[in-house]
């Protein structure tokens, strides 16, 4: 988020929204920080995420009072595509997507409690209709109808029906979404699919671009002793980065778990995704008492649930303690 010229900002949203991207907490106050401005950049390559901080950002945009005008520059997916609507103006290259569906979470407890979540998911739902049909100036009901069948629109296709207002031509290159939820939308297109890559700590995929060399003079070698102090920088800023991110890991559990998280801050090898993996492990062996847990959510989080079939797994949320059977609801 920065301040373009007088009175401009340019605000970039290229991540997932809740914890493990961009939480509502620090998209306001960066945005209350830029002080007074009148019109805003909004850019959007985003798969989407939790329902409850997706309204608060859209909220605090409508609010703010400035000119939106919103740039979808890869893929406004779910919670993405209701900040979207946010903007006065919206904005799509011939190749960038939307995706629109029905709110998805998952509850456990008796047959009652589902009932009352399934309630919930459709407030929730009823919530976020108004947003789609103010701008595109459908019916809630038409809108209902495109949310039920998880809609992806072109550009072009969502200029006809009204979430944007222009078509740019088609970018060559637009920048990758860090995300596992590659397998957890049904009618994902494969264009959009080979934008979303692994987390970090997943296997890269083969990013190799051949370049002409150019005819420059060849530069004269760096002594030894600064390529070593540069290496040795990297791997300091590295190991920095990855305990820090560790302790606030375990940090959300009141220090339940302070042995494995001494462990893992040791080892050098362990990764953030290797220490929630024995965060998770360590958490799915410790007694608990069965309780009700409700967390709707726009699209399924990373931070709550993954993988797919007999892989999907579960993540416990903070401060609150995980039924003992737990049943996905999906859109």
């Amino acid at each position: 988020m920065q301040a373009g010229g007088p009175g401009d900002a340019d605000i970039y949203i290229y991540d997932e929204i809740g914890f493990w991207g961009v939480t509502a907490k620090q998209f306001v106050s960066e945005l209350n920080a830029l002080g007074d401005i009148t019109h805003i950049n909004l850019h959007i390559n985003s798969p989407g995420g939790d329902v409850f901080e997706g309204i608060a950002i859209f909220n605090a945009l409508k609010n703010q009072g400035a000119t939106i005008t919103v740039y979808v520059d890869g893929v406004a997916a779910s919670m993405a595509s209701v900040i979207a609507m946010a903007g006065d103006t919206v904005i799509m290259p011939e190749n960038a997507f939307m995706m629109i569906h029905k709110p998805w979470g998952f509850s456990g407890g008796d047959a009652e409690d589902m009932r009352s979540y399934a309630d919930l998911l459709d407030k929730v739902e009823s919530v976020l209709l108004p947003a789609y049909a103010q701008k595109t100036g459908k019916t809630t009901d038409e809108i209902a109808a495109m949310l039920a069948d998880e809609t992806w629109m072109s550009g072009a296709e969502c200029l006809a029906h009204g979430f944007a207002d222009q078509v740019t031509p088609a970018v060559e290159a637009m920048a990758c979404i860090q995300s596992k939820r590659t397998e957890e939308f049904k009618k994902m297109p494969e264009s959009i699919r080979n934008m979303i890559t692994p987390p970090r700590n997943s296997a890269p995929r083969d990013t190799t671009v051949t370049i002409p060399a150019p005819a420059v003079t060849e530069p004269s070698p760096v002594p030894a002793v600064s390529d070593e102090a540069t290496i040795r920088a990297r791997v300091m800023a590295e190991q920095k980065a990855r305990m820090s991110g560790i302790n606030d890991l375990f940090a959300m559990f009141g220090g339940r778990y302070q042995t494995l998280q001494a462990q893992c801050v040791a080892d050098p090898d362990c990764s953030l995704e290797m220490a929630r993996e024995r965060q998770l492990n360590e958490w799915a062996r410790s007694p608990r008492r069965p309780t009700k847990i409700h967390r709707p959510i726009f699209m399924p989080e990373t931070a709550i649930l993954w993988g797919t079939g007999s892989a999907r797994r579960c993540w416990p949320v903070p401060d609150l303690k995980m039924s003992r059977r737990i049943t996905p609801i999906t859109g």
